[in-house]
């Protein structure tokens, strides 16, 4: 049983190696330009190895990404109507750190708007979640009295994702100066009654 054990913790710690080796590629290369082989010979390990623990590219994409959201999903945990606006908040503040996991967000979410991109379906049920997310907090708000009236919640929440990405966008094109979390905290204050 305890030999199970270790083995299962040499595998999971494997898995993250080939994680950390899937980002650096992928963010070098995008996904389109990375291979399979080349994100084996990133973490020292042989192609079938590697496609013992991920069974593709795509996968390994997919749980690079899972590892991204799992962080923000921890802070949102729980959290509704003004709380969770305020946990997106605290999300833009943590991604000031994160540039390099930022720029591969970036980087592979223009790619795969084409529909024939492999992570396209990846990327379409993310928006539609942060997208079902951001509505329902901004719904609860409304509720609640503390969404000025005649605001709807869904436009609000569109915008507030879009002013998100294109802070991102900006800050990683080189403008150092911008602050994410205040911009989002700014453009969410607008649509609410109390302070954000």
């Amino acid at each position: 049983m305890a030999g199970q054990r270790g083995e299962y913790a040499k595998s999971a710690r494997r898995r993250e190696e080939i994680l950390d080796a899937a980002f650096t590629v992928f963010s070098r290369s995008g996904f389109t330009g990375a291979t399979v082989s080349e994100i084996a010979r990133e973490v020292g390990m042989s192609q079938p190895g590697l496609l013992h623990h991920f069974d593709s590219k795509l996968a390994m994409l997919e749980a690079v990404f899972e590892r991204r959201d799992q962080s923000a999903l921890d802070i949102l945990s729980g959290r509704r109507d003004i709380e969770f606006l305020r946990g997106l908040v605290e999300i833009s503040r943590r991604n000031h750190e994160k540039r390099d996991l930022i720029r591969l967000y970036t980087v592979i979410a223009a790619e795969a708007t084409a529909p024939d991109h492999p992570a396209h379906a990846h990327f379409q049920r993310r928006f539609h979640r942060v997208l079902g997310g951001t509505q329902a907090a901004f719904e609860e708000a409304q509720r609640l009295g503390l969404l000025k009236e005649g605001v709807d919640p869904h436009a609000a929440a569109l915008s507030s994702i879009a002013v998100t990405e294109g802070l991102q966008l900006m800050w990683l094109s080189g403008f150092d100066e911008i602050d994410m979390a205040k911009g989002a905290q700014i453009h969410m204050q607008q649509f609410l009654t109390v302070p954000l």
